[in-house]
């Protein structure tokens, strides 16, 4: 049979034991922090999703550009029946005619 350890040796490896031990503590704590912050996060995440959502200020800032491009469109048509016309009114500007477009839709010379 072997003699037992010295108790130097003994007092050694009952030192490491416990400084690993005091490390493995200091982990499963700083783990157990971390999932009490994820827990309550995700508590506040639950509670927010049950909220009854309110007015999107992107929802009404795209509504207002939809209607400014509608009105752009409604703008270019415009310009553009005046443009077809032109071609007309300058020629009876340039012939001294007070004569109006045949589609009536530009009433003054340029």
């Amino acid at each position: 049979m072997a003699d037992p350890p010295p108790a130097d040796l003994t007092i050694t490896r009952l030192s490491a034991l416990e400084a690993g031990q005091g490390a493995m503590n200091q982990a499963l704590g700083l783990m157990l922090d971390t999932l009490q912050q994820q827990t309550n996060l995700l508590r506040e995440i639950a509670a927010a999703a049950q909220d009854e959502p309110g007015p999107s200020p992107v929802l009404q800032s795209l509504d207002e550009l939809i209607e400014a491009v509608v009105q752009m469109g409604v703008g270019i048509e415009a310009l553009n029946t005046k443009l077809d016309a032109l071609p007309d009114t300058i020629s009876a500007a340039m012939d001294g005619s007070a004569a109006a477009p045949q589609d009536g839709s530009v009433s003054e010379a340029v």
